[in-house]
């Protein structure tokens, strides 16, 4: 059986190992900026991974809204900012606000309950009520876009 000389597809196995690298460095950047671009936008049903959270289309939300009363939505990352979104207006794009769903350095178990009878949030802790705008609590800017896609800005305060 002969033997290769030195040097003969050693080239090959070069050129392999460093396509094999570049490769690999190539889908960890890719893998880096995907991951980034997902806390920046986060989508689905749960608050806490991103900045700016995207809600839905406002006609659906509005009737959610109208059927069943403000949406909470559950901070699945830190769990410490839950959040009610609440529509006021008979027109799906106006009148949206996102707030607090409990008062500030309250635990989960104080969570606001909606009270439909009388359009009020009671305080299962303290006792107080909040209006259905969450008037006292930490608000939330809310955007309606032109697709018709409702955001909420989850680190305005931040800025």
């Amino acid at each position: 059986m002969p033997v290769a000389e030195r040097g003969e597809g050693g080239g090959k196995v070069a050129f392999l190992l460093m396509f094999a690298s570049l490769a690999g460095f190539v889908a960890i950047v890719f893998l880096i900026t995907k991951q980034s671009s997902l806390v920046s936008n986060t989508g689905g049903d749960a608050l806490g991974v991103g900045s700016v959270a995207q809600v839905g289309q406002v006609e659906e939300l509005a009737e959610s809204v109208a059927d069943t009363g403000p949406i909470l939505w559950p901070d699945v990352a830190s769990r410490d900012r839950d959040i009610y979104i609440n529509h006021l207006s008979p027109e799906d794009d106006e009148g949206w606000v996102a707030f607090a769903a409990r008062p500030a350095d309250a635990t989960r178990d104080c969570t606001l309950v909606w009270n439909e009878d009388n359009d009020l949030f009671d305080n299962p802790c303290g006792g107080e009520t909040f209006p259905a705008d969450g008037e006292g609590l930490q608000q939330f800017p809310v955007l309606v876009d032109q697709d018709g896609k409702l955001t909420v800005d989850l680190n305005a305060a931040d800025r």
